[in-house]
């Protein structure tokens, strides 16, 4: 791109920079410190909506609308809260705080919460009004917080108009940086937070990886593409069919290499010098030996191939890079498509004697896979004692392959981990366990197999407690269009989707193994039983033993409201239910010892804060589909509701409704 055609893009930037030093003088809101904070205490799982320091552990409280009012102090829902671990395990769900009361909210939920010192970075929709008075919230504000909840910036580091772009906060050499990707403009930026100087690392990138592995990496790698004579037109008739890989760090300032742009990189129609942003380093050129080198082939075509290199980024974790690369001559597929899978490690890259041509084909480069088409993008991979492994879903299976060497086609061993994982999509490592999710009710179910057990282990064939088998997570139904749920202090934190839920967070202990998760697992199909058995003669009683499940309230079914619509005996196996008493249905079975699971805080339980008006709309949704109420009755006749309806609608159409009304709101089917 011309620097003519910059120069808007620049003032823009120029003014940027100027309302984030202004931001500085804006002052800051201030709170009363909460109490019990310390400075001291390791920082863990950087990076999501869940994020502990010392002794606190810091959340986003639900998966809340961009568009919500954004005033500081009037957030509950979204906002960012506290709990002691303490407190978590000792079940004390209600002792939280609102640490920054703002919305929490961008729509990359790849990245999240940042602590660093004693500040939390984060991003959250700006409440800005435009000249006709509408809030921009689809402007992101940039901004940090003191985790005692004293201060927050009351105006912001630098601010952005798409709310779903990418960004990472990151810390080097104990500076804060946030590191965030422009894909309008194809622009990857590094904005430092003490100096708010707002670099650009690249511009005109064609792709790009995080690690995936480590949200705090301040390492990015992205391909650019190469000009085929310098002093003509950029375009991709002006393209070389190579292409080059880079990495840079987001601290950087100035490209590693001298190239005299001003002398070689002319226009020739207009004279003006064709502006070429890149400060990265060279890790892979493409270069082929009859390609003539340009300024930006500064190792040369020595060493090349014959016709050049291609690449694809797939992915960037476990300390390195995960890329395919193909002959740039090849046609009849797209870059990727067919191409061998490669890994090489960030330390070989960066080694003062790396030679991005003869990187090409270095011994460095460790290949994986033929191709990617199982070895790709949302496959999942990993290293253990030395050897490289990786993950993938085929067939509603998920397969573990070991790779290799090339004398036995790369797959030294295949294993499947786990089956009937119909729709399964990956999603991370936590000690011995991947875990899963499958297709939910309103969102996702969670799932886990331990993944590293022996080849033996898996044998469905076999019988007995030693085969392992995949497990599912209660009737956890998380927010899918949220942050996947995380394992923090051993709990799992989830944004419940289901419908009593309303995407506030839950929490539950981690089951340590399957077997334990299996129990809990039982517990909670004998509840299901229980109401499945009730509703064969007692349908409108087993909704309101649900109505116990949900909210432990065992007053309201007593209430002028509600008391006469259930005859005598429906009421015995209701209080049979709630005392877990023996009777006529396994009701007395709903205990542990002295402990009884016939509610759903047994299971899991909510944290933080919930909107009064959230509780009412719960509240009055429990009601209406679980409770039957008396009608009401017209003033002027004294006739009830039902009546009226009854002279005019067909009986039949009476009784349908009825039955759609009751709805039975936990389902699953008897284990025989």
């Amino acid at each position: 791109m011309r620097k003519s055609v910059k120069k808007f893009a620049i003032v823009f930037l120029a003014l940027v920079m100027v309302l984030a030093v202004f931001a500085g003088c804006g002052g800051d809101f201030s709170s009363k410190p909460l109490d019990g904070y310390s400075s001291s205490g390791e920082v863990t799982s950087n990076g999501g909506f869940v994020v502990q320091k010392g002794e606190w552990i810091y959340f986003i409280n639900g998966s809340e609308e961009y568009t919500a009012d954004n005033t500081f102090n009037k957030v509950q829902k979204g906002s960012l809260m506290r709990i002691k671990e303490s407190d978590l395990a000792a079940g004390n769900y209600d002792k939280t705080d609102v640490v920054v009361p703002l919305l929490m909210v961008s729509q990359d939920y790849t990245s999240g919460l940042y602590i660093y010192g004693d500040y939390v970075y984060y991003a959250t929709p700006t409440s800005t009004k435009n000249k006709d008075g509408k809030v921009e919230n689809s402007y992101l504000d940039f901004k940090r917080s003191k985790l005692d909840g004293s201060s927050t910036m009351r105006d912001y580091y630098f601010r952005i108009s798409d709310n779903t772009t990418v960004y990472r906060y990151v810390e080097v050499e104990g500076t804060v940086y946030c590191l965030y990707v422009d894909s309008g403009e194809k622009e990857i930026h590094s904005y430092n937070t003490a100096t708010n100087e707002n670099t650009v690392l690249a511009a005109g990138y064609e792709s790009y990886v995080f690690d995936a592995s480590d949200v705090t990496n301040p390492n990015v790698y992205y391909t650019m593409p190469v000009e085929k004579k310098v002093g003509y037109k950029k375009g991709s008739t002006n393209q070389e069919k190579y292409k080059q890989v880079y990495t840079v760090n987001a601290a950087t300032t100035k490209s590693p290499y001298e190239i005299d742009l001003a002398a070689d990189y002319t226009d020739k129609d207009s004279g003006e010098v064709m502006e070429y942003v890149n400060l990265g380093t060279l890790v892979f050129d493409g270069i082929g030996k009859l390609d003539t080198p340009t300024v930006f082939n500064v190792d040369g075509n020595d060493g090349a191939s014959d016709k050049g290199y291609t690449y694809s980024l797939i992915k960037y974790e476990n300390g390195g890079l995960y890329y395919t690369r193909t002959d740039a001559t090849a046609s009849g597929s797209s870059v990727g498509d067919g191409g061998a899978l490669y890994y090489i490690a960030d330390g070989d890259v960066k080694a003062a004697d790396w030679n991005a041509v003869k990187g090409n084909d270095s011994d460095k480069n460790v290949q994986l896979a033929a191709n990617t088409t199982t070895a790709g993008a949302s496959s999942m991979f990993y290293i253990e004692e030395g050897a490289h492994y990786y993950m993938y879903v085929k067939d509603n299976a998920i397969v573990r392959v070991k790779v290799g060497d090339s004398s036995n086609a790369f797959a030294e061993e295949t294993v499947y981990v786990a089956y009937n994982a119909t729709g399964a999509t990956l999603l991370y490592r936590d000690g011995n366990y991947v875990y899963y999710s499958t297709s939910g009710t309103n969102g996702n179910a969670l799932n886990r197999v331990i993944y590293n057990g022996d080849p033996e282990d898996y044998n469905a064939m076999l019988a007995g407690e030693d085969v392992i088998k995949p497990a599912k997570y209660l009737d956890v139904d998380y927010n899918s269009s949220w942050y996947k749920p995380e394992i923090v202090s051993g709990f799992v934190f989830f944004a419940n989707a289901s419908t009593y839920g309303y995407n506030y967070v839950y929490v539950f202990k981690n089951p340590e193994t399957n077997a334990a998760l299996e129990e809990i697992n039982d517990k909670l199909e004998k509840v299901n039983d229980v109401f499945e058995d009730i509703a064969v003669k007692f349908s409108d009683i087993s909704n309101a033993a649900k109505y116990y499940y949900y909210t432990g309230d065992n007053a309201t079914i007593y209430t002028e409201d509600y008391k006469d619509e259930y005859k005598e005996d429906a009421l015995v196996i209701y209080e049979q239910f709630v005392k877990c008493e023996k009777g006529v249905y396994a009701t007395d079975e709903l205990k542990d010892g002295d402990k009884a699971f016939n509610v759903e805080t047994y299971f899991y339980n909510r944290i933080g804060v919930m909107k009064e008006d959230d509780v009412d709309a719960r509240d009055e949704a429990l009601k209406s589909a679980l409770l039957v109420k008396e009608a009401d009755e017209d003033e002027s006749t004294g006739w009830k509701t039902w009546q009226y309806v009854a002279l005019w609608v067909p009986v039949g159409v009476v009784v349908l409704a009825a039955a759609i009304v009751v709805p039975i709101v936990i389902v699953r089917k008897k284990r025989r």
